[in-house]
């Protein structure tokens, strides 16, 4: 089943970090974080890139979003990955809630949410459109 098209009145995507992490982060930056292309921070901490869960709308925003492709070509890099290098992708949460926890409480996490209005547990470095 393809995913539906964007759509004008779909959620913005909001990438999140603990508020230590406060800055901007590019596109480019944000796509090799979730291709674990870039792996740490820039004070050497490892990051920690939280995905939602498969078939969520946010997943698929986000994919269409970030990569310009649906979820399942992100599955299969990451089905290709597993076998030559035995990389994982990144790990899922189920909820924008359990999300915000999360990221409040790791300062080397970095996860999107399906908002622009972000509490100040947190801090926004890109939103996607």
């Amino acid at each position: 089943m393809a995913p539906p098209p964007l759509d004008a009145t779909d959620p913005p995507i909001t990438l999140i970090v603990h508020p230590s992490r406060a800055g901007k982060l590019s596109e480019a930056e944000v796509r090799a974080i979730y291709l674990k292309q870039r792996r740490f921070w820039p004070d050497g901490a490892a990051i920690v890139p939280i995905n939602r869960e498969a078939g969520s709308q946010a997943r698929e925003l986000f994919s269409q979003r970030l990569f310009g492709q649906d979820s399942r070509r992100a599955a299969a890099y990451w089905n290709q990955r597993y076998f030559e290098a035995g990389e994982f992708p990144p790990a899922t949460l189920a909820s924008d809630e359990a999300v915000l926890r999360f990221v409040a409480g790791n300062e080397n996490a970095i996860r999107y949410v399906t908002t622009d209005a972000v509490p100040d547990t947190v801090a926004a470095v890109l939103v996607l459109h």
